[in-house]
């Protein structure tokens, strides 16, 4: 009954902080905010089982990059076990996208509620077991990725069961515990390859007792041949897909998903340190909070310390996890500077670090391990973890979401069908560049991806010209869809297959390539209105523009140290980060902006020119032109969309760096809605 009213007592936590974590509200959101390409390749994975014929051993995407460029046939390194059960699950219920995310989150939820059974078999205490187990709850990736389309969280909670039943085995001398362990092993594996570093980790104690190097209590093995052989086998079938991925891939030339490794030593020294610094200034704190970080090492301190007193077990398998988490980083680093999921792979090291190390504080203090204020402060110690990961959850779903040129595919596919399009009609969706636009609107096609062929030879490129649009359509592409007007304009090479519009969805075009009757004529853009500021002139805190007076806030800033022309510039640093600002009212939808300043350096900052609004927010330019004296002139562009009309836009310059940078001639040209000129 106890034991029944803490398990009880496990899920309503696991319940309320998923709440917390806003779980009742993403479990219905569409891939998207950090690595949402991968999530939407999943997804793909999925939706093509489900639609193309349940064939296991073919999986596909919508993407179609391969057998040259004519195929989605692609194999990733994992097993697709969680793409076909969600497949099922769609044949069952139909389509409906939150039964992705509500598997993966039950997997996770398993996977921590084994957790907290898992602590309890050696700590002998349901409180620490139950604390312990939910501060992995408090890691940014795992809330993140545990309710999303990856198939890492649901690895490494397979990894835990299988700790489990091993533990349960190694306790009870049950063989049957030790073929539950096999299989959830397993399961770990065929999701994530990477999740065998549990099974690798036992056939090397195993291999050091067989040797004689180390002594237990109990032998690890009971029937060492048949429970090899098991073990043995379970790896195999895991390496034989990969050898089948693998052989798929290069029947069908297709290098869309890594089935390689990104070695250390093949990177140079500033390569090393790039990612080094990422992982440092980015995705740190979205593995643990810092404070996290300090309970593991003092966890690592302790065990180092109580050495004696620790499971001689534990320490040994420790140590193989440490050796092959050191071979992965190694074999995969290039991957972490832009890959926070690849580290779920690592978390299992955790897992058996604080297994090890309260093990050994409970049997060196157990008043100390049973004392009330100590289990008050790791509460409150959990309770700032629960309040980091909800603060970065919460980022990862605002300022990492970056949705703004795929926004409108979100919601396409209905009006698609009724436009007469169907999901075998091939398509060319731009300026989405990965596979994410295509899976939003099931539709099969290609984007502007880039094949980088793994680095291992020259690179294929689609549809960044107008030879790349035409392959696509001799490839038998049937429309072509534009997220914004301002592609037409921004790309040129586009216009002449934009002649056939079959309609809208809110800022999405959508034309027909294979209709020669031309609809549609884009003219040449009219300038509304321009604003220019010099910094030569100035009135109390303003910059002022002569001769039509407009005035640019910021004008404490002016410089005479230095100027591109006449004799004043914008001098910006850490005590004067804003410069020449000016705000624009009333945006109507189709207008466009042409933003030019020239900028000169003074040290290691780079200043920036942006445009910003509600919930809005751009700092895309490019160097357009360079002087000998230093001086450079940058552009941004940008089309008016309908979430920016009837709202007002700041377009501004910035530096908050302590090495100063100057700014002259800022330029804004206001172009008139180009649906005035259609």
């Amino acid at each position: 009954m106890k034991r029944n009213i803490y398990g009880l007592i496990f899920l309503f936590s696991f319940i309320a902080l998923s709440f917390l974590y806003n779980y009742h509200r993403s479990v219905f959101f569409r891939p998207q905010s950090i690595h949402k390409w991968r999530q939407s390749d999943c997804a793909s994975l999925a939706l093509n089982y489900y639609q193309g014929g349940m064939h296991f051993f073919y999986p596909e995407t919508h993407n179609l990059t391969s057998d040259g460029g004519t195929t989605g046939y692609a194999a990733t390194s994992e097993i697709p076990f969680l793409y076909y059960m969600v497949a099922i699950l769609y044949q069952l219920f139909g389509f409906h996208e939150p039964l992705f995310r509500m598997l993966n989150l039950l997997l996770f939820f398993l996977g921590l509620f084994y957790l907290f059974r898992f602590y309890t078999l050696w700590l002998q205490d349901r409180f620490w077991a139950f604390v312990v187990a939910l501060f992995f709850f408090t890691s940014p990736v795992l809330v993140f990725y545990g309710n999303s389309f990856l198939s890492n969280t649901g690895a490494l909670s397979f990894s835990i069961i299988g700790w489990y039943y091993f533990s349960r085995y190694y306790r009870d001398r049950e063989i049957q515990w030790f073929y539950l362990a096999i299989l959830f092993f397993f399961l770990g594996g065929a999701f994530k390859v990477t999740a065998l570093f549990s099974l690798f980790a036992l056939g090397g104690v195993f291999l050091a007792e067989f040797a004689g190097l180390i002594k237990f209590d109990k032998k690890i093995l009971i029937k060492p041949l048949q429970q090899a052989v098991i073990s043995i086998f379970a790896v195999l079938l895991i390496f034989g897909w990969i050898l089948y991925a693998s052989t798929y891939n290069t029947k069908h030339d297709c290098t869309y998903f890594s089935t390689t490794v990104f070695p250390i030593w093949k990177m140079d020294k500033a390569s090393i340190l790039s990612v080094v610094d990422k992982v440092k200034n980015l995705w740190l704190t979205h593995y643990f909070s810092y404070a996290a970080f300090l309970f593991l090492s003092i966890s690592a301190a302790i065990l180092f310390a109580l050495n004696r007193r620790s499971s001689r077990f534990l320490n040994w398998i420790l140590l193989f996890l440490m050796l092959e988490a050191m071979l992965y980083l190694s074999l995969q680093f290039w991957t972490f500077a832009d890959h926070d999921y690849y580290v779920i792979d690592l978390y299992i090291l955790p897992v058996i670090l604080l297994a090890g190390a309260l093990y050994a504080f409970k049997l060196s203090f157990p008043r100390l391990f049973a004392a009330i204020w100590l289990k008050l402060v790791f509460v409150l110690f959990l309770a700032y973890n629960v309040y980091h990961a909800q603060k970065i959850t919460h980022i990862r779903y605002t300022d990492f979401n970056n949705l703004s040129e795929i926004k409108d595919s979100y919601n396409a596919t209905l009006h698609l069908r009724k436009l007469g399009i169907s999901k075998n009609d091939t398509v060319i969706s731009l300026p989405d560049q990965s596979n994410v636009s295509l899976y939003l609107m099931n539709q099969k096609g290609w984007t502007a991806y880039t094949d980088a062929r793994f680095n291992r030879g020259e690179p294929i490129r689609y549809n960044q010209d107008s030879i790349g649009i035409q392959r696509s359509i001799n490839r038998g592409a049937k429309y072509l869809i534009l997220q914004g007007i301002g592609q037409l304009y921004q790309k040129s090479y586009l216009q002449n297959f934009c002649t056939n519009l079959v309609g809208t969805h809110n800022d999405l075009l959508i034309f027909d390539l294979n209709n020669e009757n031309n609809n549609f004529h884009l003219k040449n853009r009219v300038i509304s209105e321009i604003y220019f500021c010099d910094a030569e002139n100035r009135v109390g805190n303003s910059f002022v523009s002569l001769p039509d007076s407009i005035q640019f806030k910021n004008g404490e800033t002016r410089s005479n140290e230095t100027a591109f022309n006449g004799s004043f510039s914008s001098k910006l640093n850490s005590g004067h980060p804003f410069g020449m600002t000016l705000r624009i009212p009333d945006m109507k939808f189709g207008e466009s902006f042409e933003i030019t300043v020239w900028r000169k350096e003074a040290g290691t900052a780079q200043g920036d020119l942006i445009a910003s609004g509600d919930n809005f927010y751009f700092k895309k330019y490019e160097v357009v032109e360079t002087r000998e004296n230093g001086w450079e002139k940058i552009r941004m562009e940008f089309f008016v969309v309908t979430d920016l009309a009837g709202k007002e836009i700041g377009f501004y310059l910035y530096n908050p760096n302590q090495d100063p940078v100057y700014f002259d001639d800022f330029k804004i040209i206001k172009y008139k809605s180009v649906f005035n000129e259609i």
